[in-house]
């Protein structure tokens, strides 16, 4: 409120002279004292205050231009807002001209948007994400059942490729199975062929004992064909020893003959077991002589002068024999030589 104060000049005029003294004159001044109204201030204050409150509850500005200023720039790329933060009619006042692009574009959102607008932009901006997160999930999730279908499916026709093998397994397994119950048994094969219970040989029990070994075997496919050729000079060769006479010379080129027919069964037919059992067949014919010795054309590698029609093969490598040799036995002297092929 403006008040009204008096004054009195008493002040000398020196400039009029000595003696003229001035009198004392009176003056009127306004005085205004400036009064502040402190609730009107108050009221401001509480204002802006609430104000913030309540913008605090809806969304926190601030972070919400951050928000926006990382996503234009992530989506238009830094580049372009370089070239806006350098322009002069976008300078920003009392702003660090080194302050890095995303922070001036925050300014720059803060600046030109209000408050409720850069919240509305943020919301919009979220839903952007949301929606495009979701079609992203939705495409990942195609994709994924796409690839396990095309892997069932390819599980699917290796299962049924499977699946035909395995039948036609059994298939061909029931077949073996029909055929091996069909077939004569190794061991009664082998039983009935060779064996003589009581009147057996040594050498022929080492024959038998050969023969089981190389039928339970197995490895040699070639083995069983063999078996069965042998086992039919075999019995040829046992039908002429059960009938030896008394004429020993006469018997030795009975059991000769036999052996070469023996021999011709077995042709062209090599396991590895050929070599022994023809030995053990040379020591079996023995037994029944008193002078003479069989030996069998295949008992060594290479040729023998000694024991082979070996004329002019030198120290050749025999490859099957055709007949058996016999030596006396208390000479060792060659009395029929084997015959072989080379």
């Amino acid at each position: 409120m403006a008040k009204l104060s008096l004054s009195v000049n008493t002040n000398t005029n020196k400039e009029s002279g000595a003696d003229n003294e001035s009198r004392p004159q009176l003056s009127l001044t306004k005085k205004i004292n400036a009064v502040t109204d402190t609730s009107e201030t108050d009221n401001v204050v509480s204002h802006g205050l609430t104000q913030r409150i309540e913008n605090a509850h809806s969304g926190d500005v601030s972070a919400s231009a951050i928000d926006i200023a990382e996503w234009l720039q992530g989506l238009v790329g830094e580049e372009v807002f370089n070239e806006l933060k350098n322009n002069p009619n976008l300078q920003l006042p009392y702003t660090d001209k080194d302050i890095d692009t995303k922070q001036w574009l925050e300014k720059i959102i803060k600046t030109f948007f209000s408050q409720n607008s850069i919240l509305q932009i943020n919301r919009a901006i979220g839903g952007l994400k949301s929606g495009t997160e979701e079609v992203d999930n939705i495409t990942v999730e195609a994709l994924v059942k796409q690839r396990m279908d095309e892997k069932i499916e390819k599980y699917n026709v290796k299962f049924q490729e499977m699946r035909e093998k395995m039948e036609n397994l059994e298939g061909e397994k029931a077949a073996v199975e029909s055929k091996l119950n069909a077939s004569l048994p190794l061991d009664l094969f082998v039983n009935g062929m060779f064996r003589n219970p009581g009147e057996e040989t040594e050498p022929q029990k080492q024959l038998i004992q050969a023969f089981n070994e190389g039928l339970e075997n197995g490895s040699d496919s070639k083995f069983p064909v063999f078996a069965i050729k042998f086992a039919k000079g075999w019995v040829y060769l046992e039908s002429v020893i059960t009938n030896l006479g008394d004429d020993e010379k006469v018997n030795l080129d009975n059991v000769y003959n036999a052996l070469t027919k023996l021999l011709a069964n077995i042709s062209g037919c090599f396991v590895s077991e050929r070599r022994i059992i023809l030995d053990y067949t040379a020591k079996h014919c023995s037994t029944f002589f008193s002078q003479y010795d069989f030996i069998s054309p295949e008992q060594t590698l290479n040729a023998d002068p000694d024991i082979h029609n070996a004329g002019g093969l030198g120290n050749a490598q025999i490859k099957e024999g055709v007949s058996f040799a016999v030596v006396r036995r208390d000479t060792k002297k060659t009395v029929k030589y084997a015959d072989i092929r080379v």
